[in-house]
């Protein structure tokens, strides 16, 4: 007998089996979304754009599970959060006791570069906006939970999209106590009817080239 894997059991409890066909599906949609937008749009034809890959896949991969949340396929809350500096906002998708963020990597076996996510939500400004007691007690009930939740990663492929996978990071060092296998080869991604998973050839909805086209506007 094999002795239980306590990161595998809390990956497993968090993001149910069966919703992970739809994180290769939706990161597929993402990648193609970010792909036509470059090619339809000159301006981000030249060297300098073509640098700005990532930062249009992570936008359109944004909105795919911000979509996903919104329409209850995935049973989680969605928040858009800070980076560490107030450059921008990135989707976050909480479960029970989890944060899990959506990452592009290299490298799948290691951990993605360190980030300073908010973790101080003890000075809260709710005695100034709130006068309620008890409304001023779920706030603080709220914060401690969001603090007791454990970071989560979507990993997935930094140019091309030929893997995506789940891991718990390691708090210190760079790797993972616990990664989950390719999702890009479960084998209902196979029989499902979608296309092969060498690459993102599904074709995004028109309204996900909108929103994608809105952020980069937005970012100008």
């Amino acid at each position: 007998m094999t002795a239980d894997n306590p990161a595998e059991e809390f990956v497993d409890t968090e993001i149910p089996s069966r919703v992970r066909h739809l994180f290769p599906s939706a990161l597929r949609r993402a990648y193609a979304a970010a792909d036509q937008t470059m090619e339809r749009d000159s301006y981000l034809g030249t060297p300098g754009a073509r640098y700005q890959r990532g930062d249009l896949i992570m936008l359109a991969a944004s909105y795919e599970f911000q979509e996903l949340v919104k329409s209850n396929d995935l049973p989680f809350d969605g928040t858009w959060e800070f980076f560490a500096r107030p450059t921008g906002k990135h989707f976050v998708m909480l479960s029970d006791r989890a944060r899990i963020t959506t990452n592009q990597i290299a490298d799948p076996k290691k951990r993605p570069r360190r980030a300073v996510f908010r973790e101080n939500y003890a000075e809260l400004n709710e005695q100034s906006l709130f006068d309620d007691a008890e409304e001023i007690a779920r706030q603080r009930a709220a914060a401690a939970h969001d603090r007791e939740r454990r970071l989560l990663h979507v990993l997935h492929g930094y140019q091309d999209l030929d893997f995506v996978c789940l891991a718990y990071p390691h708090p210190e060092k760079n790797r993972h106590i616990y990664r989950t296998q390719n999702l890009m080869r479960l084998p209902h991604d196979i029989d499902s009817g979608l296309p092969p998973a060498e690459g993102p050839q599904e074709s995004p909805t028109p309204q996900a080239l909108e929103n994608l086209e809105r952020h980069i506007r937005d970012d100008e």
